[in-house]
């Protein structure tokens, strides 16, 4: 499965966990009493590829993970990763999206609002783009272990055929 904003994103490093878990902390602490009434917790997973840095906040059920849940992906252009001070500023733009992402989210009583293509977002200054799923990245991580290389390599050559499809 590609997770990334880009279908040539593959094969990239995880982001250092210390970020990860940091910001799934910053996020449980902000968010405490809505997580507790919700019976949720948030946990973060994140990607450096070549072409871009790739985060995933996910809103996880506390009884059963496997339950569906609300996932928000950021992403950006790999020009905000060309150096340790532009990668330091795309972390602190994540953190921030976040927050205002599941500011809106929390403040509707029953949010509906998924966005499941890519969109496009100014912040700063800068361009990020973002989707909100229901996806579960855990069970998908999963999959992609058991179904390998060679079942993403193969998802890859299917997209490329229906994009092919699509200038014809």
């Amino acid at each position: 499965m590609i997770l990334g904003k880009n279908k040539s994103s593959k094969a990239g490093k995880n982001i250092p966990q210390d970020w990860t878990e940091g910001l799934a902390v910053l996020l449980n602490d902000t968010y405490k009493s809505q997580c507790k009434s919700d019976k949720r917790y948030f946990d973060v997973y994140g990607q450096i590829f070549q072409e871009e840095l790739l985060v995933v906040v996910s809103y996880l059920f506390e009884a059963n993970e496997a339950d569906t849940p609300l996932a928000l992906f950021l992403s950006c252009d790999a020009s905000q990763m060309e150096s340790t001070a532009k990668v330091k500023e795309t972390q602190l733009a994540y953190t921030d999206l976040a927050g205002l992402f599941f500011d809106e989210i929390f403040s509707q009583d029953e949010f509906r609002d998924f966005e499941p293509a890519w969109q496009e977002v100014d912040y700063k200054g800068q361009k990020y783009s973002y989707k909100i799923t229901r996806e579960n990245i855990n069970l998908s991580l999963e999959a992609d272990k058991l179904l390998g290389d060679e079942f993403l390599a193969e998802e890859i050559f299917d997209d490329e055929d229906e994009d092919n499809k699509n200038y014809q």
